[in-house]
């Protein structure tokens, strides 16, 4: 059933995220009216993208939690940094080249977005696009899989020192 949760979760909010990615952003030769429409999509897919980084963790966390073999939870946590690592070097490429397409950063005074804040109705899909969704997603299972790696050697340490006053007592 979490499974299931998982992706339906992440269906939901991938589908707004494209949805903020194609529809709420103008390209660089179409003018923009005042204000940002792409925020009414942001505050609406908001719930939906925190609800499935929520699920992600618990989803990897339960998966780490029934993963018998230490070798094969290891290969899974660096396939996860893998993933990691190549989201993140293209959404920076992406990022990079929707400023080349727009002139420069909002600092520059020759770019179309000079003096507008740094999300703004051009800029909607640098920081919410399909690299960025799969690196937090893949950043919150990673971590869901190591909180639940770690969790099991503090309980073993816990349990060994609540044992060892109970030993102490008896004495």
């Amino acid at each position: 059933m979490l499974r299931l949760s998982w992706l339906i979760s992440m269906g939901i909010s991938l589908f707004g995220v494209m949805i903020i990615e194609h529809f709420f952003t103008l390209k660089a030769d179409e003018t923009g009216a005042s204000g940002n429409l792409g925020a009414l999509g942001i505050a609406l897919v908001i719930p939906f993208f925190l609800l499935s980084i929520f699920t992600t963790f618990r989803y990897f966390t339960e998966r780490a939690r029934h993963a018998k073999d230490t070798i094969f939870r290891t290969f899974w946590l660096m396939l996860g940094v893998g993933l990691t690592a190549f989201l993140f070097y293209y959404a920076v490429q992406f990022k990079d080249e929707i400023y080349i397409q727009l002139g420069g950063s909002t600092a520059e005074p020759s770019s179309v977005i000079y003096g507008y804040p740094l999300l703004n109705e051009y800029t909607n899909k640098i920081f919410i696009n399909f690299y960025t969704f799969g690196f937090v997603h893949a950043l919150a299972g990673i971590l869901g899989g190591l909180f639940e790696i770690m969790k099991p050697a503090r309980i073993v340490e816990e349990n060994s020192i609540h044992s060892l006053e109970d030993e102490q007592i008896r004495k």
